[in-house]
């Protein structure tokens, strides 16, 4: 039974590092990282840590961020995935956290091995052909050939056959732990989050001597078998996917969008996919469109990918209203998004953060597909997915696909599963959101429940991860563990956050918002901030593109912040809009949009409107179908 025992007062260890990262790092040949601002090293280790081939070796790359202060400890920072770069992720994940992080603790990211620029393992031309694939259980023979296709082409395209059977994750453990032996081997903090909780149990116990404190965010229970890890998130993502259904429906913005409910729009939606992908006209960077499709592993992983937090799942709920009314735009692009794939080419985008043939070279690795052929491991993993359909009507997909992928790889991991997590004589600090849909909360009851000097700290509507992200639970608990060595309070504690963000409702659906020039400037600052390529943009790099009607948006760095360029482009049918936006960014935090536009279709105007986010007024000047715009007055009550 889990109980809550009070722990107050009592230390994990002395609040100050024995020795500081930068004092245990001169030694090593730093340079600029190439993905990030830290500095960078880079070892060279083992490349089969178990042959004892001294000719045979591999470089991998650490970031090193050093405290600012005197330095309350060292941090191996160890990302999701697996195929997520920590050197890569390292500046938005420090500039996400609270700035004592970085003021108090010296941390440490790494790429581990099949991930970074020196031997990543990606083949996005394979990848985006497999995750875009439309499947279905009732032809299992196309879903093997669907998945063959996809093995057989990836590793071609890798062309890296030495080293896809030394990516598993005891072999990066072993190079981390070669990392820490370098530096003159401290005691450190080890931090994991999702897959990265994988990688931090298994180090902490085969290194015990290694740890000073070990932080779990977003749990994987390491007893599973694949088929028990697959089960059990399948099943917490179909619970989900159904309470955010029901949620919209409870909130009037969003069920205005779904006059018949948002779970039948999917289910209407869903089903017209699964007959067969749906033509879509994808409107392109220049101007034209294309013919695109919308299938239902686009579907599925749109669906599935937005419930990893309040916001995707707010978002994914617009772009389903969208394509309630008939625009299938926004839910392709959001797919494209999802899938890393460049809407212009249909081709996998080269991501210096994400490696998604490492996802699969180090899953496969790890886990076992069982026993008898590639060919008898499919079918199994097909007739197991026959059986468990009924509790999976929506998201049936995510039981299958990726074991059956596994089966026909061509290296399969070790039968027995590791002992459960025991912990040791430092503490363990337990994280998760009780609506995670990849690592439930059940598999972090699990690792607490077996863990020596465990502590849990849950999230009540928490995402999957929830350190990190602005609230003062979890992070004051996280922070004070780490700097002062302070332990939580209790052995459980609970947070609580809304499970899912605002809706941001469909703009100018009738023909009275269309009249009123107020309401169609502000939808076209609504459609800036939820236009899906936009929101992924990176700030820096001029891009142009196609706007869901036709026309284009175009976003570029400006003087003061991000400047727009509207060359008729179409938010809504029947309606375009040309003109210029800035966005202003100030430090002060005085800042606001405005825009110079002209309207053009079945209303027509020239309107200059300005939003101020500092006192959140509005003001609106120009003309509107042939008469002075102006804001609208409120008559006395």
């Amino acid at each position: 039974m889990r109980h809550a025992v009070l722990a107050l007062g009592l230390l994990a260890g002395p609040a100050f590092a024995d020795v500081s990262l930068q004092d245990a790092a001169s030694g090593l040949d730093l340079f600029p990282c190439d993905v990030s601002n830290l500095s960078c090293t880079a070892l060279t280790v083992p490349l089969d840590h178990r042959a004892n081939d001294p000719s045979q070796t591999i470089e991998i790359t650490f970031a090193l961020s050093f405290a600012s202060n005197e330095s309350r400890g060292i941090l191996f920072y160890f990302v999701g995935g697996p195929g997520g770069s920590g050197l890569a992720s390292a500046d938005s994940y420090l500039s996400a956290f609270d700035p004592s992080l970085v003021e108090n603790m010296d941390i440490v990211f790494v790429d581990q091995r099949g991930i970074g620029s020196a031997h990543g393992l990606s083949c996005p031309a394979a990848q985006a052909r497999f995750d875009t694939a439309p499947t279905t259980l009732d032809d299992p023979d196309a879903i093997i050939a669907t998945a063959q296709a996809y093995v057989t082409a990836c590793t071609e395209e890798l062309d890296a056959d030495d080293l896809l059977p030394l990516v598993t994750t005891d072999q990066a453990i072993r190079d981390s732990e070669l990392f820490r032996q370098s530096i003159g081997a401290p005691k450190v903090w080890l931090y994991g989050e999702s897959y990265g909780t994988q990688f931090v149990q298994a180090y902490a116990t085969q290194f015990p001597t290694a740890v000073r404190g070990v932080i779990l965010d977003g749990v994987v229970d390491l007893t599973l078998s694949a088929e028990g890890f697959y089960r059990s998130y399948t099943l917490a993502a179909e619970a989900l996917l159904a309470e955010t259904f029901t949620l919209c429906d409870a909130m009037p913005a969003c069920a205005r969008d779904f006059p018949g409910g948002a779970a039948a729009a999917y289910d209407a939606l869903a089903a017209r996919v699964n007959g067969a992908p749906v033509e879509v006209a994808y409107p392109m960077a220049d101007g034209t469109t294309a013919t695109r499709l919308l299938t239902s592993g686009l579907l599925e992983t749109n669906a599935f990918y937005a419930l990893y937090s309040p916001e995707g799942r707010a978002e994914f709920l617009r772009t389903l209203a969208a394509a309630r009314q008939g625009n299938l735009v926004p839910i392709l692009q959001l797919g494209y998004v999802n899938t890393y794939i460049d809407p212009e080419t249909e081709v996998g985008i080269e991501d210096a953060g994400w490696f998604g043939a490492a996802y699969y070279a180090i899953t496969c690795a790890d886990y076992a597909s069982g026993e008898g052929t590639p060919e008898d491991r499919a079918r199994r993993i097909l007739d197991e997915a026959r059986a468990f359909a009924p509790q999976a009507p929506r998201l049936l997909r995510a039981y299958y696909l990726e074991r059956v992928a596994c089966a026909l790889w061509p290296h399969q991991g070790p039968d027995a599963r590791p002992a459960p997590y025991a912990g040791g004589d430092w503490p363990t600090l337990v994280l998760n959101g009780d609506r995670d849909p990849i690592t439930p909360i059940s598999m972090a009851y699990s690792v607490l429940d077996n863990a020596a000097n465990a502590y849990g700290v849950f999230m009540r509507g928490g995402p999957h991860v929830i350190w990190g992200r602005g609230l003062a639970c979890p992070d004051t608990i996280v922070q004070a563990l780490l700097y002062e060595g302070a332990l939580p309070a209790a052995r459980e504690q609970l947070c609580e956050q809304e499970p899912i963000s605002a809706y941001e409702p469909l703009t100018l659906t009738d023909a009275a918002q269309m009249a009123d020039a107020l309401t169609v400037a502000r939808a076209v600052e609504t459609e800036l901030s939820s236009h899906i390529p936009l929101t992924g943009w990176d700030g820096q790099t001029p891009t142009t593109y196609g706007c869901p009607f036709g026309g284009t948006l175009s976003a570029a760095p400006g003087d003061e912040g991000t400047d727009y360029q509207f060359a008729a482009c179409g938010f809504w049918s029947g309606l375009l809009v040309d003109g210029t936006g800035t966005d202003v960014m100030t430090e002060a935090g005085a800042d606001g949009l405005g825009l110079d536009l002209t309207v053009l279709g079945s209303q027509t105007g020239q309107l200059t409107y300005h939003h101020s986010r500092a006192d959140e007024a509005f003001s609106l000047t120009g003309t509107w179908n042939g008469q002075p715009a102006h804001l609208p007055r409120s008559a006395q009550p």
